[in-house]
């Protein structure tokens, strides 16, 4: 019966097993292919949306590192009071709080260094403005007392101008009204005597706790640029830094002495 089979049925028989094996393997290789293009893309799209967390949650831990860094350098600005210092910032505080849920370790430490360095910042100059904010607030009060006093001495300048002492008691006020008014402003010389001084010290510490903050966010640059496949110079960051803080140091330092050199 074999045989009796014809050639061409045979070749047709084989050409159509071959065809049959041909589509069978395509068909395998064909969705072997699918999976891995699905598994890329759905890498891809984890990736991209890791990616997306990572930024918001360090763009947000930025922009509080910038404010605490800010807040610092204003603890010089005695007419802003220290509890809108610190509430421009603990608004913010809570965003490197997040850098703990996405961060790697090495993020997570440099993250941490630097909020403690901040902390040490925010102490240290507490302690020291406290005793300037005192001696503003007594200056502030002297000058009032200095501007009534002046205003008082006017008024009665022009009483007796204008005739109205005829028993010289306004004269009397004038010169009381006069001593008064050199002892005030004898007071204000002796507390501005202190406290020009350790304005200019409250200002000189505010530069270097910031130059120290601002070597602290090199390593968290460099993490979390790390962690966004971003390139970073931390080398050539540092010294640009560096120089920054030179530069400001040695204008104020000059501004000091113009400043000696006027009085």
């Amino acid at each position: 019966m074999l045989e009796a089979v014809p050639a061409t049925v045979w070749g047709f028989l084989v050409g159509s097993l071959i065809t049959v094996i041909g589509v069978a393997l395509t068909n395998a290789s064909n969705t072997k292919r699918l999976r891995l293009q699905h598994a890329h893309e759905r890498e891809i799209a984890e990736r991209t949306r890791d990616l997306s967390m990572r930024r918001d949650v360090y763009l947000g831990a930025f922009d509080a590192i910038a404010t605490g860094m800010t807040m610092v350098g204003n603890f010089g600005e005695l007419d802003v009071p220290f509890q809108d210092l610190m509430r421009s910032y603990m608004g913010k505080a809570a965003a490197m709080g997040k850098v703990t849920i996405v961060g790697e370790e090495d993020t997570i430490r440099a993250v941490a260094d630097f909020e403690q360095a901040l902390t040490g910042a925010f102490i240290r100059l507490s302690a020291q403005r406290n005793g300037v904010d005192q001696q503003y607030k007594r200056l502030n009060a002297l000058a009032e007392k200095i501007a009534r006093c002046e205003a008082e001495q006017e008024r009665l300048e022009r009483t007796i101008e204008e005739g109205e002492d005829p028993g010289g008691g306004t004269r009397r006020l004038l010169e009381h009204e006069r001593r008064r008014g050199e002892a005030l402003r004898a007071e204000e010389r002796s507390i501005e005597a202190v406290f020009t001084p350790a304005l200019m010290q409250l200002i000189r510490s505010t530069m270097e706790e910031v130059g120290a903050l601002d070597r602290l966010v090199a390593p968290v640059i460099r993490c979390v640029r790390g962690e966004l496949g971003l390139s970073f110079d931390e080398t050539f960051y540092v010294r640009l830094v560096e120089a920054g803080h030179a530069e400001r140091a040695k204008h104020f330092e000059g501004f000091l002495q113009h400043a000696a050199a006027n009085a």
